[in-house]
């Protein structure tokens, strides 16, 4: 959608340049010829030159506020679509509060309106999906009738787009179009992948419609997977960075999540010690920075950097889902240290804040699921 404002620019600039080559061509022909070359003819064409400068300006600003309207028709005809196709469906998220994972999918279901049931997963116990193989979070319940589950976050976002995009397929069926994959990671370890997970599976022309050019699919994808592959991986060594970041954070997350008082207690203490000394093993991991800042203050840089300077969005006037990632991971850093250093020390703050407002405080009807903690 917001793509297709792009495309209508580009066939904009292509229909002035070839009446801008008429205009020159006409010039020459007529206006030189007829007026001559001297003092009063170099004024008499500087005079016709800003005629059609005026003009020609005057002429595109109209066009590209027809434009921008029909991006903002077309925007809500969609978030339409997105609502009468969630309207008969439940949906409930597993989540880690401060999980930036889990953060992505709220980022994408309050952006779209959808309606979605919470569930708090105690960390430790994690009884909540003990109905799961899958012992990750975020996961999504999805009910009519029947109860489907998806798993991973990027497989969740791109699973609901093609279904709220599409409407032709079932949701079952699209999600078989994301397999699990059993792989292993550097460390040795078998993990679980899932292929295809950036993309949407559209038909030609639902793609055509999203996407109109494919510059535009491979620039969400590419900052997508930076999001996944890059982004998070700064979180733990900067918001565990000292002994007292990481004391304030375990204080954040045992506020934010599911714990009992002793279990609290410990988690804060014991686990704010342990993320200090497990931040430092991630810091060597992904070869970071002695001053793991500097690495977090560039990554925020270079994403402004591809937004772009006439873009308020990476979807253009409206965030897409490269957006919708960064902002899930980077909010989970609010209220601490290390989200004020990166507002103070970077060029992001902007784009944040227009990220806020386009999601908007009042952007789903959510509700907590009211559980006793196990642990009092």
């Amino acid at each position: 959608m917001a793509a297709a404002g792009w495309r209508g620019l580009g066939q904009l600039q292509g229909r002035l340049r070839a009446a801008g080559v008429g205009l020159l061509r006409a010039q020459s022909r007529g206006y030189c010829t007829r007026l001559g070359a001297g003092r009063y003819g170099q004024s008499s064409r500087v005079l016709v030159g800003a005629a059609f400068a005026l003009g020609g300006t005057f002429g595109l600003f109209q066009t590209l506020q027809h434009r921008l309207q029909l991006q903002a028709q077309e925007y809500f005809v969609e978030q339409q679509a997105a609502e009468l196709s969630a309207g008969n469906l439940q949906f409930t998220l597993y989540q880690y509060k401060t999980c930036p994972f889990c953060s992505k999918v709220r980022a994408f279901l309050d952006y779209h309106k959808v309606p979605y049931e919470i569930v708090e997963v105690n960390p430790v116990m994690k009884k909540e999906i003990k109905f799961s193989s899958y012992r990750k979070v975020p996961i999504l319940l999805v009910s009519a009738g029947n109860t489907l589950q998806l798993n991973d976050s990027s497989v969740i976002i791109s699973a609901m787009k093609t279904y709220f995009v599409s409407g032709k397929n079932s949701l079952e069926e699209i999600v078989s179009f994301y397999p699990p994959m059993k792989a292993v990671n550097k460390q040795g370890k078998v993990v679980t992948d899932y292929g295809n997970k950036y993309w949407l599976m559209l038909d030609e022309m639902e793609t055509q419609n999203v996407y109109p050019i494919k510059e535009v699919m491979v620039e969400e994808m590419k900052w997508r997977k930076w999001a996944d592959d890059w982004l998070v991986h700064l979180i733990s060594p900067n918001v565990y960075r000292t002994p007292w970041e990481a004391l304030a954070s375990f204080d954040y997350i045992v506020h934010e999540g599911k714990f009992g008082t002793v279990e609290g207690f410990f988690a804060k203490y014991v686990g704010a010690i342990a993320m200090f000394f497990i931040s430092k093993r991630l810091k060597i991991r992904h070869n970071l920075q002695g001053n793991v800042r500097e690495d977090l203050y560039k990554a925020a840089n270079d994403w402004v950097t591809a937004v772009g300077k006439h873009r308020p969005f990476m979807g253009g006037s409206q965030p897409n889902l490269a957006d919708l990632a960064v902002y899930g991971v980077l909010r989970v850093m609010e209220g601490l240290e290390a989200y004020n250093d990166m507002m103070a020390h970077t060029k992001i703050q902007p784009w944040y804040h227009r990220m806020e407002k386009a999601i908007g405080e009042a952007e789903a009807v959510n509700w907590q699921l009211l559980q006793p903690s196990y642990f009092n």
